[in-house]
């Protein structure tokens, strides 16, 4: 969490302020072209405030729980069953809404076909009796069957051919659906994985770090000769191959990981595309013998009854047969539109109480959804106000810190004074000078 900085001081420019070095020294003549560097990391480290920037970084650590333990950050783990049974009680409302206007609709088609046999009955009484009407029905009725049976097969060809072309729409889509959430799960886990192999790089520099500065240090001495200095550099080449041995070896685990995560996301696709697949294709069957069903009852019952269908603009409607008398299918029609619009009427109050309940669970999963993301607002306001409070605090540390070391290099006529890098070759560390000052600042 501590933040790298790198500092270039001239030590020329520098007014001694802060705390007092404990270390006296003579200082150089300025301008002397010596280099120093301090290990910025563990000055912060001992400064008196690093206790409070501690508790800073794990404050926001509790608080982001997605980089610490990512199954505490989900969503509350209620949510979910919370929404299946408001879902539920959506899908029962709508399974009894539509039982109740299959009920009656039935109830109103029974009524309508009383109506319309009392009204063929008092014909019969006044006129042609009602087997004469009958008889002409179906004479008529052979002479138009024939054409009516073509016009419905080409019309059960055109509304297959939609079903299909709606079908192939459906499975893409679901295809595209199912990719997307597999592909969605397998980058979330390439990437817990890449950020699990660099904390493990970072943390393997970090263990190596005393050693690796050590030997460096020790290969920055003229006095060094070329046996040692080898060696050196051996176990510096060496130090270097065992960290990547074991990002390496890490990787290729992960790498494993990935395929085998990737062969189980591929096994799922296709399992859920085929059982989609197959729901799709059940209700396009279902739904195309209902319309083979009505367009072999339209051929049947042509002629021979007081209502027939007919097929307009796609849609099948019933309608008083023309070749019933005028006056009766007249009649016969107002019949007809009557109970149909006494059913229309009762359907829509029924309806109006399923939109009621459906608007009310949909307000219910609104608030749930609602509660779920304030609290997770919440929560990264809080980290946000705690990093800035960390980042100034981190800030006044390295500022003071700073000031103890342009101090000290302006005692000892060091001209410029490098932080947090690889010490350079023939460069004065300051460190234990400054760990100094800064451990006094707790006195």
């Amino acid at each position: 969490m501590i933040r790298p900085i790198a500092v270039l001081v001239a030590a020329a420019a520098l007014a001694a302020c802060g705390h007092g070095s404990t270390q006296t020294t003579t200082p150089a003549p300025s301008g002397s072209g010596q280099i120093g560097y301090v290990r910025m990391d563990e000055l912060v480290h001992k400064h008196p405030l690093y206790d409070q920037l501690a508790r800073y970084d794990r404050s926001i650590e509790a608080f982001d729980l997605t980089s610490t333990a990512p199954s505490v950050a989900t969503p509350d783990p209620q949510l979910a069953a919370r929404e299946q049974r408001l879902e539920r009680e959506l899908s029962d409302a709508a399974n009894r809404t539509n039982k109740l206007l299959a009920q009656k609709q039935k109830e109103y088609q029974a009524e309508e076909n009383r109506a319309i046999d009392a009204a063929l009955r008092g014909a019969a009484s006044g006129g042609p009796s009602a087997a004469q009407i009958a008889g002409a029905l179906n004479a008529t009725a052979k002479q138009q069957q024939s054409g009516v049976a073509a016009q419905a097969q080409r019309d059960l060809e055109t509304y297959r051919a939609d079903l299909d072309k709606q079908d192939r729409a459906q499975v893409a889509a679901v295809q595209k659906a199912l990719t997307d959430r597999a592909n969605r799960t397998y980058r979330a886990k390439a990437d817990e994985l890449q950020a699990k192999e660099s904390a493990l790089s970072l943390q393997l520099a970090n263990d190596d770090a005393p050693e690796r500065l050590a030997l460096r240090t020790k290969l920055s001495s003229l006095a060094l000769d070329d046996t040692a200095r080898d060696d050196a550099q051996k176990q510096l080449a060496a130090i270097d191959r065992k960290e990547s041995d074991a990002v390496a070896a890490q990787r290729n685990r992960d790498q494993q990981t990935l395929a085998t995560l990737q062969a189980e996301l591929h096994d799922q696709v296709q399992h859920d595309l085929d059982a989609q697949v197959a729901q799709i294709r059940k209700r396009s069957l279902g739904s195309l013998a209902q319309r083979q069903a009505a367009l072999a009852k339209q051929v049947r019952t042509l002629g021979s009854a007081p209502l027939i269908a007919t097929t307009a603009g796609g849609k099948v409607e019933e309608r008083a047969n023309p070749n019933l008398p005028p006056a009766l299918r007249a009649r016969i029609q107002r019949l007809h539109e009557d109970y149909q619009k006494r059913f229309q009427a009762d359907a829509k109050s029924t309806i109006a109480g399923f939109e009621k309940t459906r608007e009310d669970l949909s307000r219910r999963y609104a608030e749930l959804r609602g509660v779920d993301s304030s609290a997770r607002r919440g929560a990264q306001a809080e980290i946000a106000a705690l990093r800035k409070k960390r980042d100034d605090l981190y800030d006044q540390i390295t500022a003071q810190i700073g000031r103890e070391v342009r101090l000290i290099a302006q005692q000892r006529g060091i001209s410029v004074v490098l932080t947090d890098v690889v010490a350079p070759a023939g460069g004065v560390d300051l460190t234990p000078d400054a760990m100094k000052d800064i451990e006094s600042l707790h006195e």
